[in-house]
């Protein structure tokens, strides 16, 4: 019961990833359910990869910005 537990914990967490990513590769969560935990983990850590590079570029960009 504990690995459902998980699996549903990952499944709310890359949902609120995919969310904020305009290239996410999935476009239905209902199908994030079928997914193997490892499956799971993998796609999590690929979104929140995405994510660091965003905030990097934006950092980046906002700092060009400043110095105009």
């Amino acid at each position: 019961m504990l690995e459902n537990a998980d699996k549903m914990a990952l499944i709310h967490e890359i949902e609120l990833l995919i969310e904020s990513d305009p290239n996410a590769p999935i476009s239905s969560f209902s199908m994030l359910e079928f997914l193997e935990l490892d499956d799971l983990v993998s796609m999590r850590d690929a979104l929140l990869r995405s994510k660091a590079n965003r905030s990097a570029e934006n950092e980046k960009w906002f700092d060009e910005l400043c110095k105009k």
